[in-house]
């Protein structure tokens, strides 16, 4: 796990805005290895102030996950993957936020934005666009 990238905007105004009215954007991007029996996974959050799309804070996150036995769980397709076990993708994603999460609070610790506390995201919100179970089981 390591820390990929971490952006802060420190000409900013910070007075301008409410700490309690920032917007946190999230992405993410899984990339499973066949030949190495991993997955990537790669978790970026931006925060704008909730009026404008100013990217103020970029964190992102970098995780590799060893599966074994890859093929039993994971089948690489075109566009993505498919899994037997939806619950150790969710197990990863849940890892990679709560990593994100700590890098946030350590980043921000001396700055105006000291305290903002990034919000918790319902598991099932992250499963409906993240994981695709295998329906061939």
């Amino acid at each position: 796990m390591d820390e990929a990238e971490f952006k802060y905007k420190p000409e900013f105004d910070y007075q301008s805005i409410n700490k309690d009215q920032i917007a946190y954007q999230f992405a993410h991007e899984m990339i499973p290895n066949k030949e190495k029996g991993e997955i990537a996974l790669k978790l970026f959050v931006e925060i704008t102030p909730e009026e404008s799309n100013e990217v103020i804070v970029k964190e992102v996150v970098y995780c590799v996950f060893q599966i074994d036995p890859f093929d039993k769980v994971v089948q690489v397709q075109e566009k993505g993957f498919r899994t037997t076990e939806p619950q150790l993708i969710n197990t990863f994603i849940s890892v990679a936020l709560g990593a994100l999460r700590g890098m946030l609070v350590k980043n921000l610790k001396s700055t105006p934005l000291a305290g903002c506390v990034m919000p918790l995201i319902p598991m099932s919100i992250i499963s409906q666009n993240v994981v695709k179970p295998d329906k061939s089981q």
